[in-house]
């Protein structure tokens, strides 16, 4: 007897017929990533938590805040109505949250320290505005739980990666490294292509549709 078939949503937002084996083979592997993203979110805010109490700063205790918030959220996130199975799209939204772990402090100028850490609390100011934009809508990888359209989803349509890119360019200026730098640029790739994904994906959703020709900006405001 052959396998029951099932659909399912590829990477380009597209419903596949995948046969039992696969589907269930699929589930495992989405599990196991699930678990490993909800291991990564766990250790940063541990993290997180160490440092806010050695240090006793604005900023650590935002990081702290939004790293829990983020576990969370993606910890009581409803089901999607439909979730990307593209394994490639798994591992970019794992290399996304990995990346910046990388980060290594270093001593730097003053002046600068004084922006990074500026840019940090901005950056944390933001993020916790999109977060709380999102609500349980938060996920890691492209899936549909319905369309967010309020608070900062107004201005553009990935405050989140704008957001966290702004707290890791702030912890860069603070911990100036070449090493540093070139982390944060291939964040910066990471989180435009993860960008790109959702919006394929979301794409044949006609509310998403709508949103992105209201909201024109994917990034920043009339630039990008």
């Amino acid at each position: 007897m052959s396998d029951p078939t099932r659909a399912v949503v590829s990477a380009s937002g597209h419903q596949t017929s995948l046969s039992g084996s696969t589907v269930r083979a699929t589930g495992v592997v989405q599990a196991a990533f699930n678990i490993l993203l909800v291991l990564l979110l766990l250790v940063l805010a541990v993290a997180s938590y160490r440092q806010s109490r050695l240090s006793h700063s604005v900023a650590s205790f935002g990081v702290l805040s939004v790293n829990t918030l983020f576990l969370c959220l993606f910890v009581t996130r409803p089901k999607a109505k439909s979730e990307t199975s593209s394994l490639p799209l798994w591992l970019l939204a794992t290399a996304a949250v990995v990346l910046p772990m990388l980060l290594r402090p270093s001593s730097g100028a003053q002046h600068l320290s004084a922006a990074g850490y500026a840019l940090q609390v901005a950056g944390l100011v933001m993020l916790l505005g999109s977060l709380l934009s999102l609500r349980r809508s938060f996920a890691i990888v492209p899936g549909n739980r319905g369309i967010r359209d309020g608070g900062l989803y107004r201005v553009v349509r990935h405050p989140m990666y704008l957001s966290e890119l702004t707290v890791l360019l702030g912890v860069v200026l603070a911990n100036p490294t070449a090493a540093n730098l070139v982390i944060w640029v291939c964040e910066c790739g990471l989180q435009f292509a993860r960008a790109l994904a959702e919006e394929d994906f979301l794409s044949p959703d006609p509310r998403y549709h709508a949103y992105r020709k209201r909201v024109r900006y994917r990034l920043i405001p009339g630039l990008l």
